[in-house]
Parts: C-alpha cells; sequence; structure tokens
C-alpha cells in the first residue's frame, strides 16, 4: 500500500535534534573510550562529532512523511526500510511541543498516537516540522471523524439546519490556571526533596575534582566554628533545593490552559517549552485528585487523568494533567463541564475504624527497623539518630490510615489511599474497571478483614488501586457490586 501524495523532508532545523539525540545516546560510551592521554581526547571527541554528524545527516535525508487524502505514511530506515501507515480515523492523541526559540520560525514538534498501539512510545515523532503539518493533519482528521459520526444522512436530512447537533460538536468549555495558586503549588511541592539528592551527588562529583589538601583545609576551619555555620550550609541548600523546584514547577504550568472541544480535551502549558496536548474524552478511563500534606493545609488539589493513551507527562507516569492546581472546594464545579461524568461535589466516603489504624502504624514501622539496625551496626553512636526514623514512620502509618476510604455512587467507585504524606482519590465508572480481586490472609480472615484492588487502564498498561484492611463486609459489598456487569 503506497501513498501518492508527496514525500516531505523534515525542516532542516531536524539536524540539531538528531545532532542533540546522538551526542545523549554516543555521549557515554566516549566518556568511557576517553583516555588520560590528553592527545587521544580530541581524536575521541572528533569521531564522536563525525559520527553524530553523519548518522544525523542520512536519518534525515531517509526520513521522508507524506500526508494523503486518507492516512500519514512515514518513510524512514537507513539499511532497512520501514513504511508506517496511520489512517486518520486511527490517530487517538496528537502531542505538540515547542521551543521558545522556534516560535518565531512556527516550527514544532509532533507526537502521534494510534488506536490499539502498545508501545510506551508514540506511533510517529515528527522532530522538527512546520506548523501547517500539524494543521492539515487535525483538519483532515476531524473531517473523517465528522464524516463517521454522520455516515446515513439522506439528501433531505443534509439539507436541514442541524443547530443541535452543530451546538454539541463545537461547544468549548476553557480554564486557565490560576498565577496565585501556581505560586502556591509549586511552593507546597516535596520536588525539594529529589533535588537535595541531587545537589548532594553534585557535591559529591565536584569533591573529587577540588584538591584534597584544599578540601581539609576547607573541612577543618568548618569544624572549627560554631554549629552555625554547619546549619548555614545546610540551610542555603535547603533555599537552592526549593528555587529551584520552584522555577522547576512554575515554568513547567506557565500559563496552562484547558479546552474542550469536538468532545476532545486539549492542554496548553509550559513557558521554555509549550507543550500542547489534545485527547478523546472517551479515551479517559478514571480520573485522580491529589494533595500531599502541605497542599492539604493550603487547600489546593491536583486534577488528572488516567486515559487509555501514552499522551502526558513522560515524567508522571503518562498522567494527563487536567487541572494542575486548583482550590480544593472549587474542584467539581471545574471538572464538570469538561468530564461531565464527574461527580457535582466531593461525596462523603466511608473511612476506616480508629482500631484499624494500629494496622498501618506497624507496618511503617517495620519497615523502617531494617535502615536503623543498618545504621546502628556501622555508626555506633551516631547511628542511634535514626531512630527519630519510628517517629515519622508513625505519622506516615497514621497518616494512610486517616485517609484511606471508599464510596459507591451511582455508577462510579470511589477510593482514596495516603501514601508518603500525599492523599489520592480515584474516580473510577464501573464500566471502565478492567479487573478486580479481594484477597485475605489466613491472619486476615480471622480479623474480618480484606485487601480490595481494582486495576483500570492507564497509558498502555495497568494501574492498581488498592484500599487495605478494609472490614470484609464493605470489601464483599463493593466485590459483589463490581461482578454484576451492565
Amino acid at each position: 500500500m503506497t501513498s501518492e501524495a508527496p514525500k516531505q523532508h523534515l525542516n532542516p532545523f531536524s539536524l540539531f535534534y538528531y545532532a542533540y539525540k546522538g551526542i545523549l545516546n554516543w555521549g557515554i560510551f566516549a566518556l568511557i573510550a576517553l583516555p588520560s592521554q590528553r592527545t587521544n581526547f580530541w581524536v575521541v571527541i572528533g569521531t564522536l562529532l563525525s559520527l553524530v554528524i553523519i548518522i544525523g545527516l542520512l536519518k534525515f535525508f531517509f526520513f521522508t512523511f507524506q500526508i494523503g487524502g486518507d492516512m500519514i505514511t512515514i518513510n524512514s530506515g537507513i539499511f532497512v526500510k520501514r513504511h508506517t501507515h496511520i489512517p486518520y480515523g486511527r490517530i487517538q492523541t496528537i502531542q505538540r511541543s515547542q521551543w521558545f526559540f522556534l516560535k518565531p520560525l512556527h516550527l514544532e514538534q509532533l507526537k502521534i498516537e494510534t488506536a490499539g498501539h502498545e508501545s510506551h512510545r508514540p506511533e510517529v515523532t515528527l522532530p522538527v516540522v512546520s506548523e501547517s503539518v500539524r494543521e492539515e493533519i487535525e483538519r483532515k482528521r476531524l473531517a473523517v471523524k465528522g464524516n463517521s459520526t454522520m455516515p446515513g444522512l439522506t439528501t433531505d436530512q443534509s439539507a436541514k439546519p442541524a443547530v443541535d447537533s452543530s451546538i454539541s460538536i463545537t461547544a468549548t468549555h476553557h480554564y486557565e490556571i490560576n498565577p496565585h495558586d501556581l505560586n502556591v503549588f509549586a511552593l507546597t511541592s516535596f520536588g525539594i526533596l529529589p533535588l537535595m539528592g541531587v545537589l548532594a551527588a553534585v557535591y559529591g562529583k565536584i569533591q573529587e575534582y577540588i584538591p584534597k589538601h584544599f578540601l581539609n583545609t576547607v573541612t577543618k576551619e568548618i569544624i572549627s566554628q560554631s554549629i552555625l555555620i554547619i546549619s548555614g550550609i545546610v540551610l542555603l541548600i535547603v533555599i537552592i533545593a526549593v528555587v529551584g523546584s520552584y522555577f522547576s514547577l512554575v515554568q513547567k504550568y506557565y500559563k496552562f490552559t484547558l479546552t474542550s472541544e469536538s468532545n476532545q480535551l486539549k492542554t496548553y502549558q509550559g513557558l521554555f517549552q509549550r507543550k500542547s496536548v489534545t485527547i478523546p474524552i472517551n479515551r479517559i478511563q478514571a480520573l485522580r485528585v491529589k494533595q500531599n500534606v502541605l497542599r492539604q493545609w493550603a487547600k489546593i488539589s491536583t486534577v488528572q487523568a488516567l486515559a487509555a493513551s501514552s499522551a502526558g507527562d513522560d515524567d508522571k507516569g503518562n498522567d494527563m494533567m487536567i487541572l494542575p492546581v486548583i482550590k480544593t472546594h472549587d474542584v467539581f464545579n471545574q471538572l464538570k463541564p469538561f468530564v461531565s461524568w464527574a461527580p457535582d461535589q466531593f461525596i462523603s466516603l466511608e473511612r476506616l475504624p480508629k482500631r484499624h489504624y494500629f494496622y498501618f502504624i506497624r507496618n511503617a514501622i517495620l519497615w523502617t527497623l531494617i535502615p536503623i539496625a543498618g545504621c546502628i551496626y556501622f555508626f555506633r553512636l551516631w547511628g542511634a539518630f535514626s531512630l527519630l526514623l519510628l517517629i515519622i514512620a508513625f505519622f506516615l502509618g497514621w497518616y494512610s490510615s486517616s485517609n484511606t476510604g471508599w464510596q459507591l455512587h451511582g455508577d462510579q467507585l470511589i477510593m482514596q489511599s495516603g501514601w508518603l504524606f500525599t492523599r489520592t482519590e480515584f474516580i473510577i465508572p464501573k464500566k471502565n474497571v478492567q479487573s478486580f480481586s479481594l484477597n485475605q490472609s489466613i491472619w486476615m480472615s480471622h480479623k474480618k478483614l480484606a485487601h480490595l484492588r481494582v486495576n483500570v487502564r492507564h497509558g498502555n498498561h495497568n494501574e492498581q488501586v488498592e484500599i487495605r484492611y478494609v472490614p470484609f463486609k464493605d470489601a464483599e459489598k463493593i466485590f459483589n457490586w463490581l461482578r454484576i456487569r451492565n
């Protein structure tokens, strides 16, 4: 099957994309191969750059695409030719991203995913193309979809003004992120913790290149000073981590907008790199409302969609962000126009009896005994400070148990759990549940407790939602409700 449409090459700026990817892929081998001799250093670097340039030119020359009347055709491969045909009716999502320096040139990157695609990567990536390419693909895709939704119209019927259907198809809703809420969202992120780890790792690497006599002198000077100096250094690291995390989130969700049109949701976000994702609403399998403990105090929430698509945030397991930050009391008021089956408000949940909190606290404490034993064994007296982990474990267990909840609401199952001081609530339509199980150990059977697990499709894999140590009668009620398939 071939396409009669003319073949098009990527924009020449895609050569920089291939060069960037080539350096990332081959750079690690270059670092391993770099000898200590300075003369060979430039030989290795020159060889690497030559390979990157040659491979980039070959990929650019052999990669072409054709936008036909019924499908897109992608031609690629240097030695093994590959032809990928994508009918417009099979396109599920189109993601676009545009760096700030490409905006004046009207260039962008496109990622296209089709129905039934199983890989975590998109079906097709067009690294750098003109904006007109996306516009043409979107226009033909909507035309195909419009024809498929009205297959049986007669001449008389098609002549009638379809006012109602026109309104339903073109009706739009719009949401734009509140700058003040975004600032609060960025300041209450737990992202500072991994960033502090990165700073510590960078510091460890820098130490390898600093003369030892200089490090020893600085260390002796710090030790001889008061505890205030050490505290100041720690505080500085924390401030750098907070500022870094803050700016990372602000630029990521800068001017975030969400619109719905023609039964599709479209997001647009980013400061330095503007990203856009378009996804059919009927691909949404469940909704996730998240709050860490700081955001609970600030009364803000995040809403994500679990979609049967790999469209979304690559850093977060392809979670599609619908509302990055919204006042908690206003979550469903803002969400309802975009996802019609969402509840009108937060539903009152069934909670665990207080006596069940013990099981969560016990499990959390048992997990901390392993690192505590290791710290005491290796660090002796200093290792005793690790006993503070017992206090953290106690509150982790208490938080998890106090934030566990469940409820049946119409044809929806609502499940809530707490993990690492983050509360997560799932709203799952019954028809989207892929599988479910009720689990009991012998001990739990005696105590009349159970774990309930529900699986929904998320991206190209499975998302398991679990609530633990639920009274057996409640877990059995939900289990039997799920067994009755309409």
